[in-house]
């Protein structure tokens, strides 16, 4: 082959990898690397959701584990002791219980987003698509869930619960917080059944459920993954929330960060004799993994904008 045969032929090749190379979900991976602080708190969330999913091995004592020589008498943290975060009152490793709490709370949020995103998708593709009454009947009853406060629908379902299990708090948050996705997804269905590719695949005789599925929800992956982001964040916040109130999971079902943080205030001391340790490690893995998310999500949002 000669120089200019092969030049041309490198050039027709480039050509046909152009349009690969700029694909709007490259084009959007590209933008978030650009980002530092959004890699960062991406590969910190992916670190502790690692160490959540393997916190049996980690974690130095089991989750009802007591050790008798510390009940009562709280020990400060140390590297070179047994309990690197110290122990409580009760007798327990703050270390161990901290990376239980973390898998626990993980666990509730990611199952939360994950159902808000299935009914959320569901609600507001079909009142974004079909528009008319079904629009206006949906997204008037997601006004009226949305009018009632989350922490009131909490109370009311504690009182037909007499101790909350981690999937209990789930079901019980995503009654409430399904509504963030289906707004997001309805105004992103909205917009595109306007588009021309919707038109062209009625022309062609799509059925409406194929054009939905097939040719709008990947085009509103990308609200929908920005809302899944938002939704976890919330998720941990009210989770967190109702545990500290004691209206969610107990230590029976297993530590979460939430009550953990709520246990170091019931040891019967005054509060201003309460060890700092106690509250202090819990909350801190809490605010580390609502900033990460905050701005994974933050970062996503912004490189999906434009895509």
């Amino acid at each position: 082959m000669t120089d200019g045969a092969q030049i041309a032929a490198e050039g027709e090749s480039a050509d046909r990898l152009a349009p690969r190379s700029r694909g709007p979900w490259r084009v959007a991976t590209r933008r978030y690397l650009r980002r530092p602080i959004g890699v960062i708190a991406l590969a910190v969330l992916l670190a502790l959701i690692g160490v959540a999913v393997e916190a049996g091995r980690i974690a130095r004592y089991p989750v009802n584990f007591v050790d008798l020589a510390h009940l009562n008498q709280a020990t400060g943290p140390t590297l070179a002791g047994r309990h690197f975060f110290g122990t409580d009152y009760l007798g327990r490793d703050l270390f161990s219980q901290t990376l239980y709490g973390l898998s626990t709370s993980l666990r509730i949020a990611l199952m939360v987003a994950a159902s808000s995103v299935l009914v959320g998708v569901l609600v507001g593709a079909v009142a974004g698509y079909r528009g008319g009454w079904a629009d206006a009947i949906l997204m008037r009853g997601v006004d009226v869930i949305v009018t009632v406060p989350v922490m009131v629908v909490t109370l009311v379902a504690f009182t037909y619960f007499t101790s909350l299990t981690p999937i209990d708090v789930g079901i019980v948050l995503v009654l409430y917080m399904w509504t963030t996705v289906a707004r997001v997804v309805r105004a992103s269905y909205a917009s595109l059944r306007e588009r021309e590719f919707v038109e062209a695949a009625h022309a062609l005789g799509a059925s409406p459920l194929r054009i939905a599925v097939r040719h709008m929800l990947p085009n509103s992956f990308g609200v929908v993954l920005v809302a899944a982001t938002a939704v976890i964040g919330q998720a941990l916040v009210l989770e967190a929330t109702i545990d500290f109130f004691n209206l969610g999971t107990t230590q029976l079902s297993g530590p979460t960060l939430g009550n953990l943080v709520a246990d170091a205030t019931k040891y019967g001391v005054p509060i201003n004799q309460v060890p700092w340790w106690s509250y202090t490690f819990p909350s801190l893995v809490l605010v580390l993994l609502l900033l990460c998310i905050n701005f994974v999500g933050d970062s996503l949002d912004q490189a999906l904008a434009a895509t």
